[in-house]
């Protein structure tokens, strides 16, 4: 896992596993964007794989959410791929997260980049994904 000790910046989509319960209808609040670009405010999980299991966050529990930024805890669940990652051998961390980097769309204000902060080995990691829209 020495690739997660560094910023890492995926090229995908944020998604949700599960039912959507806390969609934004309001274009004016800050959202994070899901695997169908629908607008979601203070998701309690998040597949930052968007579908590949590979990277979630889980059980998330937001303090702040606006145009300062969001912050918040949960859980970060990492598919090892030890020995394939079809083998769903996941890793779950206690994690912060740090929502940020605002982006005004046609649709409204959305974060672009989500920081994670975890305990792995007795050291602390640092993680940061770059979230829909990619376009600048």
């Amino acid at each position: 896992m020495a690739a997660l000790a560094g910023t890492l910046i995926l090229l995908g989509t944020l998604g949700l596993d599960g039912p959507v319960s806390n969609a934004v209808t309001d274009a004016h609040q800050v959202a994070v964007l899901g695997c169908l670009s629908q607008r979601l405010v203070q998701p309690s999980t998040y597949d930052l794989g968007c579908g590949s299991g590979t990277f979630v966050i889980t059980n998330a529990s937001w303090t702040d959410w606006g145009r300062s930024g969001a912050r918040g805890t949960g859980n970060y669940v990492v598919n090892t791929c030890s020995p394939t990652c079809a083998s769903d051998k996941n890793d779950s961390y206690s994690a912060s997260f740090v929502v940020h980097n605002i982006k005004s769309t046609a649709g409204g204000p959305v974060y672009k980049a989500i920081t994670i902060r975890y305990l792995q080995g007795g050291k602390y990691v640092r993680v940061t994904w770059a979230l829909p829209p990619f376009s600048t």
